[in-house]
């Protein structure tokens, strides 16, 4: 994009910061009369000092938020073993960092491993780039190698690999507010910010070495970068937008979504009648009429520039600039290490094939019953007062519904993590609530208020088990393994507790099937490692050998698949639960 010969200033756009909270009217702050009245000159500097003292409050409180945000997930991941994806990812990430050598992991682009590789250097880990693990590229064979004999302490590995992650959410904070007090005034940014920060879902996976949470920040991002291009288009804001998607292409294949929608946002923003894009004078929109052809040749234009640097952005994720295979040869073996035939689990029952209406029922089943109670508040809200809000539908429920519905015709049904990035773009949706209006309604803050104060509660109560969270219309936590398995539950995330038990009871005859692809005993967890089948047939035999059983909850819901398969949820009654993740038995 060249140059403007001129700086546009979008007609009605709003030129504050972010954390002065939009317009003078947005965050309720009445304007100062016109310089030159005697009023207005001895109310000026009053004005300025309380915008002054507004806008410290208000950079203390979402500091303190996103700090908030860190300290739980902080707190948390260091309580939490290795997690089934984090075996290959973070491994794979420091051969990256190392070697040069992008080999193993293909099937997900680089972004977090990268990161998570660069967290664990100072540790300077050792690895093997000689035996047959990495000969073979055999991911999990090398990750499991890997951790053994890297000669550092597996616990500060990982929680040095995941800090990245937790940087993240922190930084997602700070953007969540920003963009709602971009569109509804500072009281709905503080809002949306403490909505993420208190999250249980963007908890759990904003703490852990994996794609899932730097897909949900850089999408995030993305949007509205877009949005504020829209409002301000410059050179600046077009390259802030690429290199947002660029790095959410580096994050997962999926996010290829948005070279479609970012186009899509631009020509609405285009032929919008009120308030429509602002086009800056450039010299190569000269030859074009002025009016809406004018502005989607900008729009056009635009996008191709956004598309370009993101590109660029991806080739220089994977070593090689300006060269996009090794990101195409990746997504030609996308799904060449999943089991594309895995049944799905839903309400205590296996389905075959997918279900149309799987991602929905997890979103409802895990997202905490304040935020459900306030999405509802807002959308009675915004129809009761027949409020089209046309930018909110295009920025925040646009892209929420498009990814749920990419997610559930592609994605398997392996947990909410497929549809995390839909929650902080509904966060800001939400927030929308507490904006002012000429018909303000004081019971919907109070309301608001109520909620995102039970959500905070409900976040401190489940900490620091987040990943096993449930909603009180699924019966909690506890009530979860009947609805749903996989991640939503169990990712192989509590073997220290397991250990702690066995410390604590003095376990020695212990049997156990962990939900990992790596030996138990790298977290002091010392017994026989039996299959799923093999501890089935255990629990299932009154002639067991006397001991302790410990099995992964994810597996025992496994179990249920076959009738013939012996039903431990349903007929045995645990010792302990442990995390909610890990069902201890005693024979």
């Amino acid at each position: 994009m060249q140059a403007s010969r001129r700086s546009a200033t979008p007609s009605g756009a709003d030129s504050s910061t972010p954390l002065e909270g939009g317009s003078d009217t947005a965050s309720g702050t009445p304007s100062a009369t016109a310089p030159g009245a005697a009023s207005g000159a001895a109310l000026e500097p009053a004005a300025v000092l309380r915008r002054a003292r507004q806008r410290r409050l208000t950079v203390a409180l979402v500091a303190a938020l996103s700090l908030a945000a860190g300290m739980q997930a902080w707190t948390s991941l260091r309580t939490k073993s290795l997690t089934f994806d984090e075996l290959t990812y973070i491994p794979a990430g420091y051969s990256y960092v190392v070697t040069g050598d992008y080999r193993l992991n293909p099937e997900h682009p680089p972004l977090t491993k990268l990161l998570a590789g660069v967290a664990i250097l100072p540790l300077r880990p050792d690895l093997d780039a000689t035996g047959p693990a990495w000969q073979g590229a055999d991911q999990w064979a090398f990750g499991a190698d890997f951790f053994n004999g890297s000669g550092v302490d597996v616990e500060r590995l990982v929680s040095a690999a995941r800090l990245p992650t937790v940087f993240l959410l922190m930084l997602l904070v700070g953007a969540a507010y920003a963009f709602a007090a971009d569109l509804y005034g500072r009281w709905a940014g503080l809002l949306a910010a403490t909505l993420v920060a208190f999250d249980p879902n963007l908890l759990a996976h904003g703490r852990l070495a994996t794609n899932d949470f730097a897909l949900t920040f850089t999408m995030f991002l993305t949007v509205y970068g877009t949005f504020r291009f829209t409002r301000r288009p410059s050179a600046g804001n077009a390259a802030f937008v690429g290199i947002a998607l660029g790095l959410a292409l580096l994050t997962k294949f999926i996010a290829l979504l948005l070279l479609g929608l970012v186009p899509l946002w631009l020509a609405f923003a285009a032929l919008r009648r009120q308030g429509a894009l602002p086009v800056p004078d450039l010299v190569w929109l000269e030859a074009v009429s002025e009016g809406r052809a004018k502005r989607l040749t900008f729009a056009a234009g635009s996008a191709a520039l956004m598309a370009l640097i993101a590109l660029f952005v991806v080739t220089l994720g994977y070593g090689r600039p300006g060269d996009p295979r090794p990101y195409l040869n990746g997504l030609g073996v996308l799904y060449t290490n999943v089991h594309l035939d895995m049944q799905t689990y839903l309400g205590g029952a296996f389905h075959e094939g997918r279900l149309w209406y799987y991602f929905p029922a997890v979103f409802l089943l895990k997202t905490p019953t304040p935020l459900l109670g306030l999405l509802a508040l807002r959308a009675g809200d915004q129809i009761t007062r027949r409020d089209v809000e046309r930018e909110t539908g295009a920025f925040l429920l646009l892209p929420a519904m498009c990814w749920v519905a990419v997610v559930a015709a592609i994605a398997l049904p392996f947990g909410l993590r497929y549809v995390l990035p839909v929650y902080p773009l509904l966060f800001v949706y939400a927030s929308g609530i507490v904006a002012p209006r000429p018909s303000w309604r004081p019971w919907t803050a109070v309301a608001a208020a109520a909620c995102a104060g039970l959500l905070v509660a409900g976040s401190l109560r489940a900490h620091p088990h987040y990943i096993p969270y449930f909603n009180l219309l699924a019966g909690g936590p506890s009530n979860g393994i009947e609805w749903l398995d996989d991640s939503n539950i169990d990712w192989g995330q509590d073997l220290p507790l397991l250990r702690r038990y066995v410390e604590e009871h003095g376990v020695t005859d212990l049997t156990v099937t962990p939900m990992a692809w790596y030996d138990p005993a790298l977290y002091g967890v010392h017994g026989r490692v039996v299959g799923p089948n093999e501890m089935l047939r255990l629990l299932g035999d009154p002639d067991a050998p006397p001991g302790v059983y410990a099995v992964s909850a994810h597996l025992l819901t496994r179990g249920r698949y076959s009738q013939s398969s012996f039903d431990a949820l349903s007929e045995l009654e645990p010792t302990a639960i442990l995390g909610h993740s890990i069902y201890v038995y005693e024979r």
